[in-house]
């Protein structure tokens, strides 16, 4: 887990007037081994490579996006407390609240995300680990989608290595039946240079992360 303790300055107040981040992360931890224990019956879960996770510092987590609960599928593959960046509208009732348990922050994209980039640096400069899709939007066809910038910008701003994490797609009851499983894979942390500079260096880098993601299941023997 992170060693942070709070919400780092210019965050939401997620915790203000509910529950300490302590607290909110001993819920975490149980929903997340519940979950955990829950797809490995219904779909056969296997995670891969859990141990590649750093245990402390700043982190940005990478990983594909092909269906709806993905963000709660990566919680379940980093042993760690997480911050997402999600897209405003989704902090709606009734989902608002559980957006904010699974530790995800509000991004206005239509107004260029600025805040959002400025609360994202605040956890990383606190130590927390970061969750993003480089995809920015599912497609559940398990085919890359061109890679946005942003989690190689924060990356290096922030001073954090990129883990990708490969998700896999949740098998329905037939393909159960054939045998298929669940599959999460997570890679080496990937140490970008602080060299890069400028938007197409950017996007080449976002664009290796993202193949390096999707090669994952090449490389897992198991």
């Amino acid at each position: 887990m992170s060693g942070a303790t709070g919400a780092p300055p210019g965050a939401p107040s997620a915790f203000k007037g509910r529950s300490t981040p302590r607290k909110m992360s001993r819920r975490y931890d149980l929903f997340r081994l519940f979950m955990i224990a829950l797809c490995r019956v219904l779909f056969g879960l296997t995670i891969h490579g859990m141990e590649k996770v750093p245990k402390t510092g700043p982190l940005v987590v990478a990983a594909n996006h092909r269906q709806y609960p993905d963000p709660v599928l990566v919680c379940m593959a980093v042993p760690r407390r997480m911050q997402w960046m999600g897209k405003k509208q989704l902090y709606e009732p009734p989902y608002k609240r559980f957006f904010e348990f699974i530790g995800s922050f509000p991004v206005d994209r239509e107004g260029g995300g600025r805040a959002g980039v400025k609360i994202a640096l605040g956890y990383l400069a606190e130590g927390w680990a970061l969750g993003i899709f480089p995809e920015g939007t599912h497609k559940d066809d398990g085919t890359a989608r061109e890679a946005k910038s942003g989690a190689v910008m924060l990356a290096i701003r922030g001073e954090a290595p990129v883990v990708p994490v490969y998700v896999g797609k949740i098998p329905g009851p037939l393909a159960r039946l054939r045998g298929e499983r669940l599959r999460l894979i997570v890679g080496d942390p990937i140490q970008l240079s602080p060299d890069l500079r400028g938007g197409k260096a950017y996007r080449e880098a976002a664009d290796g992360v993202l193949r390096t993601i999707y090669a994952l299941p090449k490389g897992d023997r198991q």
